[in-house]
């Protein structure tokens, strides 16, 4: 029956007068009624309930700012900083006089170093309410991040001079004294605030990091302690305060908070596997029973099992994980737990090239389950393993849709499409993994290794942050966030990071090394030469020690005191060439050649067969003799105990080229990929002679020789092989590549030369002469030379006599 406007009417007022007891109100006020309910509950403290009440008050068409803000403030609760900030923006555009909002929103600002955002909403409060101290402090804050600090202090003093117990004014200008290295004023503040706050958790974190820049590490344990009672609940604190005993060697100590924290999370396989981890770092021959012991603490609790045995199996101890993957078995059977047991064990078959073994489990387990992701992630190994990438590559594309365990299927297809030489693809699908688990460590080490090796450290830092939030106690993670924060000289950020790592690191010496750096950036020159030197009397040979501890010696005034260091050094380690290296480097920098000399002909009456210091040596004879000539003799008495050695017929090689000898370089080149075809510098740069010369069958020859370096990730084997196509006639293809190199690599004299004749060859004369000039102006700037110079010279003059004709 078709419904008229006066059906309609009947029925709503039907259904009013059915629900006239219990209300018949509008959206409005619906909205209203969730809000107010909310806004109790809140107060109450009852987080959950508030929640609940003003999200249904935000989905009745609230146009309160209010209702956002009190959303905001359950986002800060949980600690969820993005949704607060934009329930924060909402609350604002609803409502703009919301001067709390402003104030929190301003601060969070500041977080995401958003600073001018920061001074908007400040200067918004301030043009409301003048008197606003809340405003005021916000601005102080955002001055000292733009190290502003006179006018931060300004504004402070203002503050504490009409009210000097405001807190927040206290905090600020105890990091203003930090700031500035006053370290003893910018604790007094902050004791001061924790005798009027005693639960101010932000201050008593403050005063432990004050304490650790002043390395008092009774008064950051004594910290620690106060914390922990306090807030008994945070875990995270005792693993703080194991760090510090770590750190210092009290082991035992540091052991009982792990263990005191197993037993009170009861069932936690995080704190088990901390302690485990601590174990397998400090105390290596007791992980194997404490596991134990945990197998049969835990007999019947599966997954427990197989998360303890999946860390044995990734921390080195596939033999002895295997009785608890064999107890998953024998409780779980063909259920997802026991079948992800049984997978498991067939990878650590694949790992021992036991791939019949692999086959046959393989065949059970997909057989209880076809769709079991990780059964089919090992049979896509198996498949690479074999050499079989496009049916792995295809299996892998299956997998995605199934949207299980995602990033170990994107971080395979990554691995895959490397053995296939497609970078682009292989970074596409590990940034894949990395949406789906930032910590996935393959997919992890293949993306922030590249963007830190491109310079971009901020997005860098983004992976790694996320992934420390996924597994904070990750030692791979945690010493390349300490490396990240030493690189950018956030000292104090990599002084917290490096306690961590001396609870979890295997290697002893790693948590030393890094601490030395951090005392060598904070110009605590002392400090770093004891650790770095205790670094060297466990690993002698470790370069990075030697060189910072000798810069550290240079910055006290004291080279000749890291040259007498080094030289005892050597003395009880005389084989050790990466000492014979350093040294040799001490000298030349003080111009003693005698010595330099010295040292490498020691070493090599010693231990002939040592090719660098071969190299090293023919390196001086051609500085003291100022002349590259007199590098020859050592690379042929080099060969005479090292025959046909790659490094120093590269050398030797070299030397020919620089001396115009070109027809010996050519003939050692040949000889080299004689016995060495794959060896790809050879290669490249017996193909640049070839292509150098005006002869076209050398010209073709070279080119065949470099077309394998088409898709080169090396920028100079693609430039060779680019040149080749130009001397070849084929400038189109190899003006295109070489303008993409020209992109990536501005500033190679080369690459501009090589630019400018494929230009010249096409007819564009103008950009010729551009491109020509540019590399010669990048050769002189730089003060060296490049194949071709000459030739560019004289191109530009021919140029320049026809345009004059």
């Amino acid at each position: 029956m078709r419904q008229t406007k006066t059906n309609r009417n009947k029925i709503a007022s039907i259904a009013c007068g059915v629900v006239l007891l219990i209300g018949c109100n509008s959206p409005e006020d619906a909205a209203l009624d969730h809000f107010q309910k909310g806004k109790e509950l809140f107060e109450k403290g009852e987080f959950d309930r508030a929640f609940l009440e003003l999200k249904s008050s935000n989905q009745d068409d609230d146009k309160r700012g209010e209702t956002y803000y009190y959303m905001a403030l359950l986002d800060e609760k949980a600690n969820n900083i993005k949704s607060m900030r934009q329930n924060l923006i909402r609350a604002l555009e609803l409502e703009p006089n919301l001067i709390d909002a402003r104030i929190k929103l301003g601060k969070i600002d500041i977080l995401f170093g958003d600073f001018e955002k920061a001074l908007d909403q400040a200067e918004a409060v301030l043009k409301a309410d003048s008197s606003s101290v809340d405003a005021q402090l916000l601005k102080a804050s955002v001055y000292i991040r733009q190290a502003k600090k006179d006018q931060a202090d300004e504004i402070v003093n203002g503050v504490l001079k009409v009210n000097p117990d405001n807190i927040d004014a206290l905090a600020i200008s105890a990091a203003i004294y930090y700031e500035r290295d006053d370290k003893s004023k910018a604790l007094a503040l902050v004791e001061k605030i924790i005798e009027k706050d005693n639960k101010n958790l932000p201050a008593r974190l403050f005063k432990i990091r004050i304490n650790a820049a002043q390395n008092n590490i009774d008064s950051v344990v004594e910290g620690y302690k106060e914390l922990i009672e306090l807030y008994p609940d945070n875990s995270n604190f005792k693993l703080s305060l194991a760090s510090i005993y770590s750190m210092t060697n009290k082991l035992d100590l540091a052991e009982a908070l792990l263990r005191e924290r197993v037993d009170k999370e009861k069932d936690n396989v995080e704190s088990l596997i901390v302690l485990l981890e601590f174990l397998n770092a400090k105390a290596k021959d007791r992980v194997i029973s404490e596991y134990e012991s945990m197998l049969g603490h835990y007999q019947k609790q599966a997954n427990l099992l197989l998360e303890l045995s999946k860390w044995m199996v990734a921390s080195a101890y596939p033999e002895v994980a295997k009785k608890g993957l064999q107890q998953v078995v024998e409780l779980e059977k063909n259920s997802d737990t026991g079948l992800a047991a049984q997978t498991i064990l067939a990878e650590m078959a694949l790992a021992n090239k036991q791939y019949d073994t692999v086959e046959s489990a393989l065949g059970s387990i997909l057989g209880a389950n076809s769709e079991f992701i990780q059964a089919n992630l090992l049979k896509a190994r198996l498949l690479l393993v074999q050499n079989k990438t496009d049916e792995a590559i295809e299996l892998l594309n299956k997998l995605i849709w199934s949207k299980k365990s995602a990033d170990d299927v994107y971080s395979l297809l990554g691995q895959a499409y490397l053995v296939k030489k497609d970078r682009k693809l292989a970074d596409k699908n590990f940034k894949q993994a990395l949406e789906a688990n930032p910590a996935n460590m393959g997919a992890f080490i293949q993306v922030y290794g590249s963007y830190l090796q491109a310079g971009q450290r901020e997005t860098a830092r983004q992976y790694l942050e996320k992934a420390l939030a996924v597994k904070p106690n990750q030692t791979l993670f945690l010493i390349n966030k300490a490396e990240l924060d030493i690189l950018e000289k956030k000292w104090d950020d990599a002084q917290n990071v490096v306690q961590r790592v001396a609870l979890f690191s295997k290697d002893k010496a790693v948590p030393l090394y890094l601490q030395a750096n951090v005392f060598q950036g904070k110009k605590k020159y002392v400090e770093a030469i004891a650790l770095y030197d205790k670094v060297l009397q466990d690993f002698p040979g470790h370069l990075n020690s030697m060189i910072n501890l000798a810069r550290s010696y240079e910055a006290l005034g004291g080279r000749n005191k890291a040259v007498v260091y080094l030289e005892a050094h050597h003395n009880k380690h005389p084989d050790d060439l990466s000492i014979v290296g350093v040294l040799t480097d001490l000298y030349l920098a003080d111009k003693d050649y005698g010595k330099a000399k010295k040292i490498l002909t020691d070493h090599i009456k010693r231990l002939p067969k040592s090719v660098a210091a071969y190299l090293a040596l023919a390196r001086i004879e051609a500085i003291v003799n100022n002349n590259m000539l007199a590098a020859k003799n050592v690379y042929l008495e080099g060969l005479k105990v090292n025959q046909d050695d790659p490094q120093i017929l590269m050398a030797l090689a070299g030397l020919y080229e620089k001396i115009n000898d070109k027809d010996s370089a050519r003939k050692l080149y040949e000889n080299l990929l004689a016995k060495s075809p794959d060896n790809n510098l050879a290669n490249n740069n017996l193909a640049s002679l070839l292509i150098d010369s005006n002869n076209a069958e050398d010209i073709n020859k070279g080119l065949q020789l470099v077309e394998k370096f088409k898709d080169s990730e090396n920028a100079y084997f693609q430039d060779t092989y680019a040149w080749g196509l130009v001397k070849a006639g084929n400038a189109p293809e190899g003006l295109k590549l070489l303008e993409s190199l020209v992109l990536k690599e501005p500033k190679l004299p080369e690459f501009r030369y090589h630019l400018g004749i494929a230009h010249y060859n096409s007819g564009n004369k103008a950009t010729a002469i551009s491109e020509l000039k540019q590399a010669i102006a990048l050769s002189e700037k730089q003060k060296r030379d490049f194949s071709g110079k000459d030739d560019a010279k004289k191109k530009l003059q021919e140029i320049d006599h026809s345009a004059n004709k």
